[in-house]
């Protein structure tokens, strides 16, 4: 049965809102996945701050060009269309999507959307070995003390000489 043309303007303003809301997006075909699998994905990515939708390719159209991703085409995407959208950080949920369709061979990356524009399956696999923000400012953290402990343990040096000369002395 299809749906009238209120509950597809409803789908339409429902999918704006949430794109809206959106970072980033990566496109899923998850045909052949089982519902446990999805909803599998779907707690992990709620961990993440992060949703997984399933949307009409033509509905969707509708949405990206209201919010104004005109230059987005869709027709390069096959399968079922499953959205998987980033609330907060984009890497992590890359990283999440890359390491779910390793291990359920059925889903597949068909592409995202990043910074308003259609990025391919290469950049979401680039993207998705990228550290997360938490490892970035721990690595920025050590490269910052690293020196300071290095001058620290230089410094440390002459007094621990004085204290082997002075020891010396004393026998």
């Amino acid at each position: 049965m299809s749906k009238t043309k209120e509950q597809k303007q409803k789908i339409i303003n429902q999918l704006q809102i949430e794109l809206k809301k959106a970072k980033s997006l990566i496109f899923v075909d998850y045909y052949g996945l089982p519902v446990s699998s999805i909803d599998e994905l779907r707690k992990l990515l709620k961990q993440k701050s992060g949703r997984y939708l399933v949307a009409k390719k033509t509905l969707l159209k509708l949405a990206l060009d209201n919010i104004g991703l005109k230059g987005i085409d869709l027709n390069k995407l096959t399968g079922g269309l499953g959205l998987v959208l980033s609330l907060e950080e984009e890497a992590t949920l890359a990283k999440l999507v890359v390491d779910f369709s390793k291990t359920h061979k059925p889903l597949t990356i068909q592409g995202g959307i990043f910074k308003s524009e259609f990025v391919e399956v290469e950049t979401i696999e680039t993207l998705a070995k990228l550290p997360s923000h938490e490892e970035l400012l721990a690595q920025l953290v050590g490269t910052i003390k690293a020196p300071l402990s290095n001058l620290v343990y230089v410094l440390s040096g002459n007094f621990r000489n004085l204290v082997y000369v002075l020891s010396a002395i004393k026998k």
